[in-house]
């Protein structure tokens, strides 16, 4: 066989390739994973209170690019700050569109409005909820989600996303730092796609990725 035969045979079969890793991913995350572009998917964040600021910040910090979201984007400038190069913020509607892997990190009460908002817009995406629910703060819907399970509760407040249930397990107080390699996050999934993002992402903080129930 001639040499540039065997030539223009591999390079036709490194393009095959490429194009069956880019269709085996969700979706939403395809364009992230282009021949030339970075590995890292793009990460939104809806909250960006204790779990998200200090959630965001390790994972920029790792090399992800991350938006910081708020109703007033503004007053996110010193988290922007803090976490780095890798950081921006905008409002809610800009960091979902922004982002391959959404983070959830709400008050539980919230998710019900989120996800009648938003839940056409986040259809497609890896949604990692981090919200835990307390009838003391968040009312009727605490308690339906507990009777129900929380996390199988959530997935269904939001249909059509790669639903992940995550770092609701740790104290975020504890993870300034990064986890130092031994914090211990349980994590449940309805996508095994989704789930080794979700892994990555838990290792990126310093954590250890602890495959919880199926959903």
């Amino acid at each position: 066989m001639p040499p540039s035969f065997r030539s223009s045979r591999r390079n036709v079969l490194g393009v095959i390739c490429s194009i069956t890793a880019i269709t085996s991913l969700p979706p939403a995350m395809a364009e992230s994973y282009r021949p030339g572009k970075t590995n890292l998917p793009r990460i939104g964040i809806i909250g960006s209170g204790q779990v998200g600021g200090t959630l965001g910040r390790l994972w920029a910090q790792a090399g992800y690019q991350v938006m910081f979201s708020s109703r007033e984007p503004e007053l996110l400038q010193d988290v922007v700050a803090n976490a780095g190069a890798n950081a921006r913020a905008g409002d809610v509607a800009q960091a979902i569109a922004f982002g391959d892997v959404i983070l959830l990190a709400v008050p539980y009460g919230a998710e019900p409005s989120i996800a009648e908002k938003y839940s056409k817009v986040l259809a497609g995406k890896i949604l990692i909820d981090a919200d835990n629910a307390y009838p003391y703060r968040d009312g009727a819907v605490a308690e339906k989600a507990r009777s129900f399970g929380v996390a199988k509760y959530s997935a269904q407040l939001f249909p059509g996303t790669l639903f992940v249930r995550a770092f609701n397990s740790v104290n975020a107080s504890s993870l300034t730092d990064g986890g130092g390699g031994d914090t211990e996050v349980l994590y449940s999934f309805t996508n095994d796609k989704a789930g080794e993002v979700a892994a990555q992402l838990i290792k990126a903080t310093g954590c250890v990725p602890v495959r919880g129930h199926d959903l």
